[in-house]
Protein backbone atom coordinates (compact mmCIF):
# COMPACT_ATOMS: atom_id res chain seq x y z
CA UNK A 1 0.00 0.00 0.00
CA UNK A 2 1.32 3.46 -0.87
CA UNK A 3 2.35 5.55 2.11
CA UNK A 4 -0.14 8.43 2.57
CA UNK A 5 1.13 11.85 1.57
CA UNK A 6 1.43 14.16 4.58
CA UNK A 7 2.16 17.79 3.68
CA UNK A 8 4.61 19.54 6.00
CA UNK A 9 3.03 22.71 7.35
CA UNK A 10 5.26 25.48 8.68
CA UNK A 11 4.42 27.52 11.71
CA UNK A 12 2.47 30.74 11.33
CA UNK A 13 5.67 32.77 11.73
CA UNK A 14 7.27 31.05 8.75
CA UNK A 15 4.23 30.58 6.56
CA UNK A 16 4.51 33.94 4.83
CA UNK A 17 7.42 32.59 2.79
CA UNK A 18 5.25 30.14 0.87
CA UNK A 19 5.13 30.91 -2.85
CA UNK A 20 6.86 33.60 -4.86
CA UNK A 21 5.04 36.48 -3.16
CA UNK A 22 3.86 36.96 0.42
CA UNK A 23 0.34 35.75 1.03
CA UNK A 24 -0.52 38.86 2.98
CA UNK A 25 1.11 41.78 4.69
CA UNK A 26 2.57 40.13 7.76
CA UNK A 27 2.45 43.41 9.63
CA UNK A 28 -1.32 43.09 9.54
CA UNK A 29 -1.96 39.35 9.43
CA UNK A 30 0.22 36.26 9.36
CA UNK A 31 -1.42 33.25 7.73
CA UNK A 32 -2.35 30.56 10.20
CA UNK A 33 -1.05 27.02 9.65
CA UNK A 34 -4.43 25.95 8.28
CA UNK A 35 -4.52 28.90 5.87
CA UNK A 36 -1.00 28.02 4.76
CA UNK A 37 -2.08 24.45 4.16
CA UNK A 38 -5.02 25.53 2.02
CA UNK A 39 -2.72 27.79 0.00
CA UNK A 40 -0.15 25.03 -0.45
CA UNK A 41 -2.32 22.03 -1.26
CA UNK A 42 -5.97 21.74 -2.23
CA UNK A 43 -7.91 18.61 -1.24
CA UNK A 44 -7.48 15.57 -3.46
CA UNK A 45 -10.03 14.94 -6.19
CA UNK A 46 -13.02 13.19 -4.65
CA UNK A 47 -12.24 14.51 -1.15
CA UNK A 48 -15.90 15.13 -0.26
CA UNK A 49 -16.92 11.73 -1.64
CA UNK A 50 -14.43 9.86 0.54
CA UNK A 51 -15.33 11.91 3.62
CA UNK A 52 -19.01 11.15 3.10
CA UNK A 53 -18.20 7.49 2.39
CA UNK A 54 -16.46 7.21 5.77
CA UNK A 55 -19.49 8.70 7.51
CA UNK A 56 -21.80 6.34 5.61
CA UNK A 57 -19.70 3.36 6.68
CA UNK A 58 -19.69 4.49 10.29
CA UNK A 59 -23.44 5.08 10.10
CA UNK A 60 -23.91 1.55 8.76
CA UNK A 61 -22.13 0.06 11.77
CA UNK A 62 -23.59 2.32 14.44
CA UNK A 63 -27.18 2.67 13.23
CA UNK A 64 -27.66 -0.98 12.32
CA UNK A 65 -26.67 -1.70 15.92
CA UNK A 66 -28.93 1.01 17.37
CA UNK A 67 -31.93 0.11 15.23
CA UNK A 68 -31.69 -3.67 15.09
CA UNK A 69 -28.78 -5.77 16.31
CA UNK A 70 -28.57 -4.39 19.86
CA UNK A 71 -32.25 -5.20 20.31
CA UNK A 72 -31.84 -8.68 18.86
CA UNK A 73 -28.80 -9.39 21.03
CA UNK A 74 -30.48 -8.03 24.17
CA UNK A 75 -33.54 -10.18 23.47
CA UNK A 76 -31.28 -13.18 22.97
CA UNK A 77 -29.60 -12.54 26.34
CA UNK A 78 -32.84 -11.94 28.28
CA UNK A 79 -36.12 -11.34 26.44
CA UNK A 80 -37.99 -10.17 29.54
CA UNK A 81 -35.35 -7.59 30.45
CA UNK A 82 -34.44 -6.46 26.92
CA UNK A 83 -35.72 -2.90 27.44
CA UNK A 84 -33.72 -2.55 30.66
CA UNK A 85 -30.56 -3.95 29.06
CA UNK A 86 -30.84 -1.51 26.17
CA UNK A 87 -31.49 1.40 28.55
CA UNK A 88 -28.44 0.53 30.68
CA UNK A 89 -26.20 0.09 27.65
CA UNK A 90 -27.41 3.25 25.91
CA UNK A 91 -27.03 5.27 29.09
CA UNK A 92 -23.45 4.15 29.66
CA UNK A 93 -22.54 4.63 26.00
CA UNK A 94 -24.06 8.10 26.10
CA UNK A 95 -22.01 9.06 29.17
CA UNK A 96 -18.84 7.74 27.54
CA UNK A 97 -19.60 9.84 24.48
CA UNK A 98 -19.79 13.02 26.58
CA UNK A 99 -16.15 12.52 27.59
CA UNK A 100 -14.84 10.91 24.41
CA UNK A 101 -16.03 13.65 22.05
CA UNK A 102 -14.00 16.62 23.42
CA UNK A 103 -11.05 14.40 24.36
CA UNK A 104 -10.72 12.92 20.87
CA UNK A 105 -11.37 16.31 19.28
CA UNK A 106 -8.73 18.03 21.40
CA UNK A 107 -6.17 15.26 20.85
CA UNK A 108 -6.76 15.49 17.10
CA UNK A 109 -6.31 19.29 17.10
CA UNK A 110 -3.06 18.95 19.06
CA UNK A 111 -1.72 15.92 17.21
CA UNK A 112 1.79 16.35 15.84
CA UNK A 113 2.08 12.82 14.50
CA UNK A 114 4.09 12.41 11.31
CA UNK A 115 0.88 10.87 9.90
CA UNK A 116 -1.03 14.13 10.35
CA UNK A 117 -3.68 15.52 12.69
CA UNK A 118 -6.72 13.51 11.61
CA UNK A 119 -5.41 10.31 10.00
CA UNK A 120 -4.38 8.50 13.26
CA UNK A 121 -7.93 8.82 14.54
CA UNK A 122 -9.34 7.25 11.39
CA UNK A 123 -7.19 4.20 12.06
CA UNK A 124 -8.28 4.20 15.72
CA UNK A 125 -11.94 4.37 14.69
CA UNK A 126 -11.52 1.40 12.37
CA UNK A 127 -9.92 -0.64 15.16
CA UNK A 128 -12.67 0.28 17.62
CA UNK A 129 -15.43 -0.73 15.18
CA UNK A 130 -13.70 -4.06 14.60
CA UNK A 131 -13.48 -4.89 18.30
CA UNK A 132 -17.04 -3.73 18.98
CA UNK A 133 -18.46 -5.88 16.19
CA UNK A 134 -16.65 -8.98 17.39
CA UNK A 135 -17.82 -8.45 20.98
CA UNK A 136 -21.43 -7.81 19.96
CA UNK A 137 -21.58 -11.12 18.11
CA UNK A 138 -19.93 -13.14 20.90
CA UNK A 139 -21.15 -11.37 24.07
CA UNK A 140 -22.33 -14.00 26.61
CA UNK A 141 -23.73 -11.54 29.16
CA UNK A 142 -24.95 -8.00 29.69
CA UNK A 143 -21.58 -6.51 30.57
CA UNK A 144 -19.88 -7.84 27.46
CA UNK A 145 -22.88 -6.52 25.53
CA UNK A 146 -22.26 -3.09 27.08
CA UNK A 147 -18.54 -3.29 26.20
CA UNK A 148 -19.42 -4.02 22.58
CA UNK A 149 -21.74 -1.04 22.51
CA UNK A 150 -18.98 1.18 23.93
CA UNK A 151 -16.42 0.22 21.28
CA UNK A 152 -18.96 0.79 18.49
CA UNK A 153 -19.75 4.17 20.04
CA UNK A 154 -16.07 5.19 20.18
CA UNK A 155 -15.62 4.26 16.52
CA UNK A 156 -18.62 6.35 15.56
CA UNK A 157 -17.48 9.29 17.71
CA UNK A 158 -14.01 9.31 16.17
CA UNK A 159 -15.44 9.20 12.65
CA UNK A 160 -17.92 11.99 13.31
CA UNK A 161 -15.27 14.30 14.73
CA UNK A 162 -12.70 13.66 12.01
CA UNK A 163 -15.09 14.06 9.08
CA UNK A 164 -16.42 17.39 10.33
CA UNK A 165 -12.93 18.62 11.22
CA UNK A 166 -11.62 17.69 7.76
CA UNK A 167 -14.35 19.81 6.16
CA UNK A 168 -13.45 22.77 8.40
CA UNK A 169 -9.72 22.22 7.78
CA UNK A 170 -9.72 21.90 4.03
CA UNK A 171 -12.77 23.69 2.63
CA UNK A 172 -13.43 27.44 2.81
CA UNK A 173 -16.72 28.50 4.45
CA UNK A 174 -18.50 29.09 1.13
CA UNK A 175 -17.89 25.47 0.09
CA UNK A 176 -18.93 23.72 3.31
CA UNK A 177 -22.70 23.68 2.86
CA UNK A 178 -23.14 20.72 0.52
CA UNK A 179 -20.35 18.72 2.18
CA UNK A 180 -21.82 19.34 5.64
CA UNK A 181 -25.29 18.33 4.48
CA UNK A 182 -24.09 15.03 3.05
CA UNK A 183 -21.93 14.27 6.09
CA UNK A 184 -25.00 14.85 8.27
CA UNK A 185 -26.95 12.49 6.02
CA UNK A 186 -24.17 9.90 6.18
CA UNK A 187 -25.71 8.31 9.26
CA UNK A 188 -29.16 7.58 7.76
CA UNK A 189 -27.55 6.59 4.45
CA UNK A 190 -25.32 4.18 6.34
CA UNK A 191 -28.30 2.83 8.24
CA UNK A 192 -30.07 2.11 4.97
CA UNK A 193 -27.02 0.52 3.36
CA UNK A 194 -26.08 -1.63 6.33
CA UNK A 195 -29.62 -2.82 6.98
CA UNK A 196 -30.37 -3.54 3.32
CA UNK A 197 -27.21 -5.58 2.78
CA UNK A 198 -27.61 -7.60 5.97
CA UNK A 199 -31.40 -8.16 5.73
CA UNK A 200 -31.28 -11.38 3.65
CA UNK A 201 -29.46 -13.08 6.51
CA UNK A 202 -32.51 -13.01 8.81
CA UNK A 203 -31.70 -13.02 12.53
CA UNK A 204 -28.12 -14.33 12.16
CA UNK A 205 -26.03 -11.84 14.10
CA UNK A 206 -22.77 -12.72 12.34
CA UNK A 207 -23.69 -11.09 9.00
CA UNK A 208 -26.07 -8.59 10.58
CA UNK A 209 -23.18 -7.18 12.61
CA UNK A 210 -20.23 -8.24 10.46
CA UNK A 211 -21.29 -6.66 7.15
CA UNK A 212 -21.95 -3.12 8.48
CA UNK A 213 -18.78 -3.31 10.58
CA UNK A 214 -16.73 -4.26 7.52
CA UNK A 215 -18.22 -1.33 5.60
CA UNK A 216 -17.15 1.06 8.34
CA UNK A 217 -13.63 -0.31 8.63
CA UNK A 218 -12.98 -0.31 4.87
CA UNK A 219 -14.37 3.21 4.39
CA UNK A 220 -12.28 4.63 7.24
CA UNK A 221 -9.08 3.00 5.97
CA UNK A 222 -9.70 4.28 2.44
CA UNK A 223 -10.20 7.84 3.70
CA UNK A 224 -7.04 7.57 5.81
CA UNK A 225 -5.04 6.64 2.71
CA UNK A 226 -6.39 9.22 0.25
CA UNK A 227 -6.55 12.42 2.31
CA UNK A 228 -3.87 15.09 2.45
CA UNK A 229 -3.51 15.60 6.19
CA UNK A 230 -1.34 18.51 7.40
CA UNK A 231 1.53 17.83 9.77
CA UNK A 232 2.41 20.93 11.76
CA UNK A 233 6.05 21.42 12.65
CA UNK A 234 5.67 23.41 15.87
CA UNK A 235 5.20 21.53 19.11
CA UNK A 236 2.41 22.29 21.54
CA UNK A 237 3.33 23.15 25.11
CA UNK A 238 2.12 20.83 27.83
CA UNK A 239 -1.22 21.81 29.30
CA UNK A 240 -2.03 22.42 32.94
CA UNK A 241 -4.75 20.44 34.67
CA UNK A 242 -7.03 23.47 34.42
CA UNK A 243 -6.42 23.71 30.67
CA UNK A 244 -7.08 19.99 30.26
CA UNK A 245 -10.37 20.25 32.10
CA UNK A 246 -11.21 23.26 29.94
CA UNK A 247 -11.62 21.06 26.86
CA UNK A 248 -15.03 20.03 28.21
CA UNK A 249 -16.27 23.61 28.43
CA UNK A 250 -17.12 26.57 26.23
CA UNK A 251 -18.19 29.63 28.21
CA UNK A 252 -21.81 30.36 27.22
CA UNK A 253 -21.48 33.99 28.32
CA UNK A 254 -18.40 34.61 26.19
CA UNK A 255 -19.78 32.61 23.25
CA UNK A 256 -23.60 32.89 23.46
CA UNK A 257 -24.19 31.89 19.83
CA UNK A 258 -22.26 28.67 20.36
CA UNK A 259 -24.35 28.00 23.46
CA UNK A 260 -27.58 28.63 21.55
CA UNK A 261 -26.60 26.22 18.76
CA UNK A 262 -25.65 23.59 21.35
CA UNK A 263 -28.93 23.96 23.25
CA UNK A 264 -31.02 23.87 20.11
CA UNK A 265 -29.28 20.78 18.80
CA UNK A 266 -29.59 18.97 22.14
CA UNK A 267 -33.33 19.58 22.38
CA UNK A 268 -34.00 18.58 18.77
CA UNK A 269 -31.95 15.42 19.07
CA UNK A 270 -33.78 14.50 22.29
CA UNK A 271 -36.87 14.11 20.14
CA UNK A 272 -34.94 11.99 17.63
CA UNK A 273 -33.52 9.83 20.46
CA UNK A 274 -37.00 9.13 21.82
CA UNK A 275 -37.93 7.53 18.51
CA UNK A 276 -34.65 5.88 17.45
CA UNK A 277 -33.81 4.40 20.83
CA UNK A 278 -37.17 2.67 21.36
CA UNK A 279 -38.49 2.16 17.84
CA UNK A 280 -37.76 -1.57 17.68
CA UNK A 281 -39.37 -2.26 21.08
CA UNK A 282 -42.35 -0.06 20.12
CA UNK A 283 -42.92 -2.03 16.92
CA UNK A 284 -42.84 -5.29 18.85
CA UNK A 285 -44.98 -4.25 21.83
CA UNK A 286 -47.45 -1.69 20.46
CA UNK A 287 -47.68 -2.31 16.73
CA UNK A 288 -47.64 -6.08 17.25
CA UNK A 289 -44.87 -7.14 14.87
CA UNK A 290 -43.18 -10.49 15.37
CA UNK A 291 -39.40 -10.69 15.90
CA UNK A 292 -38.99 -12.30 12.48
CA UNK A 293 -40.73 -9.30 10.89
CA UNK A 294 -38.67 -6.70 12.71
CA UNK A 295 -35.73 -6.58 10.30
CA UNK A 296 -37.94 -5.91 7.28
CA UNK A 297 -39.94 -3.28 9.15
CA UNK A 298 -36.80 -1.49 10.31
CA UNK A 299 -35.48 -1.53 6.74
CA UNK A 300 -38.67 0.13 5.49
CA UNK A 301 -38.41 2.88 8.11
CA UNK A 302 -34.76 3.46 7.16
CA UNK A 303 -35.65 3.58 3.45
CA UNK A 304 -38.34 6.19 4.15
CA UNK A 305 -36.06 8.18 6.46
CA UNK A 306 -33.10 8.19 4.09
CA UNK A 307 -35.11 8.66 0.91
CA UNK A 308 -37.08 11.64 2.18
CA UNK A 309 -34.01 13.23 3.80
CA UNK A 310 -31.92 12.83 0.65
CA UNK A 311 -34.71 14.24 -1.49
CA UNK A 312 -35.07 17.31 0.73
CA UNK A 313 -31.64 18.19 2.12
CA UNK A 314 -29.71 19.16 -1.06
CA UNK A 315 -32.49 21.44 -2.29
CA UNK A 316 -32.94 23.08 1.10
CA UNK A 317 -29.17 23.50 1.45
CA UNK A 318 -28.92 25.29 -1.88
CA UNK A 319 -31.95 27.45 -1.09
CA UNK A 320 -30.48 28.36 2.29
CA UNK A 321 -27.15 29.28 0.66
CA UNK A 322 -28.97 31.40 -1.92
CA UNK A 323 -31.05 33.24 0.67
CA UNK A 324 -28.18 33.52 3.14
CA UNK A 325 -30.30 32.35 6.09
CA UNK A 326 -30.24 29.25 8.29
CA UNK A 327 -32.37 29.88 11.37
CA UNK A 328 -35.85 29.88 9.75
CA UNK A 329 -35.12 26.49 8.20
CA UNK A 330 -34.00 25.06 11.55
CA UNK A 331 -37.18 26.30 13.26
CA UNK A 332 -39.38 24.86 10.52
CA UNK A 333 -37.49 21.55 10.65
CA UNK A 334 -38.01 21.24 14.41
CA UNK A 335 -41.77 21.88 14.14
CA UNK A 336 -42.13 19.30 11.35
CA UNK A 337 -40.11 16.75 13.30
CA UNK A 338 -42.27 17.31 16.38
CA UNK A 339 -45.44 16.83 14.34
CA UNK A 340 -44.07 13.53 13.03
CA UNK A 341 -43.39 12.27 16.56
CA UNK A 342 -46.95 13.09 17.65
CA UNK A 343 -48.24 11.27 14.57
CA UNK A 344 -46.09 8.24 15.43
CA UNK A 345 -47.48 8.22 18.97
CA UNK A 346 -51.03 7.85 17.61
CA UNK A 347 -50.24 5.26 14.91
CA UNK A 348 -52.69 2.31 15.04
CA UNK A 349 -50.68 0.12 12.68
CA UNK A 350 -47.36 -0.13 10.87
CA UNK A 351 -48.62 1.61 7.72
CA UNK A 352 -49.58 4.76 9.62
CA UNK A 353 -46.37 4.56 11.62
CA UNK A 354 -44.39 4.48 8.36
CA UNK A 355 -46.13 7.68 7.22
CA UNK A 356 -45.22 9.28 10.55
CA UNK A 357 -41.60 8.27 9.95
CA UNK A 358 -41.80 10.09 6.62
CA UNK A 359 -42.88 13.29 8.39
CA UNK A 360 -40.02 12.91 10.88
CA UNK A 361 -37.63 12.34 7.96
CA UNK A 362 -38.86 15.52 6.27
CA UNK A 363 -37.99 17.49 9.40
CA UNK A 364 -34.61 15.78 9.67
CA UNK A 365 -33.81 16.47 6.03
CA UNK A 366 -34.45 20.19 6.41
CA UNK A 367 -32.50 20.23 9.68
CA UNK A 368 -29.47 18.37 8.34
CA UNK A 369 -29.31 20.67 5.31
CA UNK A 370 -28.45 23.77 7.34
CA UNK A 371 -27.66 23.12 10.99
CA UNK A 372 -24.09 21.82 10.76
CA UNK A 373 -23.14 24.59 8.31
CA UNK A 374 -24.35 27.09 10.92
CA UNK A 375 -22.40 25.31 13.68
CA UNK A 376 -19.08 25.62 11.82
CA UNK A 377 -19.52 29.41 11.79
CA UNK A 378 -19.90 29.84 15.57
CA UNK A 379 -16.96 27.77 16.88
CA UNK A 380 -14.73 29.81 19.23
CA UNK A 381 -11.45 28.69 17.61
CA UNK A 382 -11.77 28.16 13.84
CA UNK A 383 -8.07 27.23 13.60
CA UNK A 384 -8.60 24.21 15.89
CA UNK A 385 -12.22 23.29 15.20
CA UNK A 386 -12.32 19.62 16.17
CA UNK A 387 -12.63 20.15 19.92
CA UNK A 388 -15.38 22.76 19.63
CA UNK A 389 -17.27 20.83 16.96
CA UNK A 390 -16.94 17.78 19.21
CA UNK A 391 -18.72 19.71 21.95
CA UNK A 392 -21.45 20.52 19.44
CA UNK A 393 -21.62 16.78 18.71
CA UNK A 394 -22.21 16.16 22.42
CA UNK A 395 -25.62 17.65 21.74
CA UNK A 396 -26.27 14.71 19.39
CA UNK A 397 -25.40 12.17 22.07
CA UNK A 398 -26.32 13.73 25.41
CA UNK A 399 -30.00 13.12 24.58
CA UNK A 400 -29.29 9.38 24.47
CA UNK A 401 -28.35 9.43 28.15
CA UNK A 402 -31.16 11.80 29.08
CA UNK A 403 -33.81 9.80 27.26
CA UNK A 404 -32.44 6.50 28.59
CA UNK A 405 -32.57 7.84 32.14
CA UNK A 406 -36.07 9.30 31.85
CA UNK A 407 -37.67 6.72 29.57
CA UNK A 408 -38.53 4.09 32.23
CA UNK A 409 -40.48 6.67 34.26
CA UNK A 410 -42.17 8.16 31.18
CA UNK A 411 -43.08 4.74 29.80
CA UNK A 412 -44.74 3.94 33.15
CA UNK A 413 -47.04 6.99 33.06
CA UNK A 414 -50.67 5.90 33.35
CA UNK A 415 -49.78 2.20 33.26
CA UNK A 416 -51.79 0.18 35.73
CA UNK A 417 -51.48 -3.30 37.14
CA UNK A 418 -51.96 -4.81 33.68
CA UNK A 419 -48.50 -3.58 32.68
CA UNK A 420 -47.45 -2.27 29.28
CA UNK A 421 -45.44 0.73 28.15
CA UNK A 422 -46.73 4.27 27.46
CA UNK A 423 -44.83 4.98 24.25
CA UNK A 424 -47.29 7.74 23.36
CA UNK A 425 -46.09 9.78 26.33
CA UNK A 426 -42.46 9.23 25.35
CA UNK A 427 -42.98 10.36 21.77
CA UNK A 428 -45.13 13.39 22.67
CA UNK A 429 -42.56 14.62 25.20
CA UNK A 430 -39.88 14.10 22.55
CA UNK A 431 -41.96 16.21 20.15
CA UNK A 432 -42.20 19.05 22.66
CA UNK A 433 -38.43 18.96 23.14
CA UNK A 434 -37.80 19.16 19.39
CA UNK A 435 -40.08 22.20 18.99
CA UNK A 436 -38.39 23.99 21.90
CA UNK A 437 -35.07 23.29 20.21
CA UNK A 438 -36.28 24.99 17.06
CA UNK A 439 -37.15 28.16 18.95
CA UNK A 440 -33.81 28.08 20.81
CA UNK A 441 -31.93 28.70 17.54
CA UNK A 442 -33.53 32.14 17.34
CA UNK A 443 -31.11 33.29 20.08
CA UNK A 444 -28.17 33.08 17.65
CA UNK A 445 -27.26 36.68 16.80
CA UNK A 446 -24.17 36.47 14.60
CA UNK A 447 -25.88 34.54 11.81
CA UNK A 448 -29.24 34.63 10.08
Amino acid sequence: MTTPTTPQIPTASASASIGAEPLIDTAVHEPTPTEAFRAQASPRRGFVFFVVLAMVGAGAAQMSAALLTLTLKATELDADAATTIISISSGIAGLLTLFALPIIGSLSDRSRSRFGRRRPFLFAGAASFTLGGILLITAPNTWMFVAAHLFITIGFVATGIVTIALIADQLPPNRRGVASAFVSLGTPMGALLGTAIALPFGADLVPLVGIPTALAVIALLVLAVVIRDPQFEERRASRSLREMLGIFWVNPITFPDFAAVFTSRMLVFSGVAALNGYQAIYLLMNIGLQPAELGGAILLTVIVNTGVSLAVAPAIGRLSDHLGVRKPFILAAAVILGAGLVFAAMAPDFGVYLIACGVVALGQGVYFAVELALATRVVPDPENPAKDLAIIKIADNLPVSIVSALAPAILAIGVGATGGQNFAALFVIGAASAVLGGFAILFVRSAR
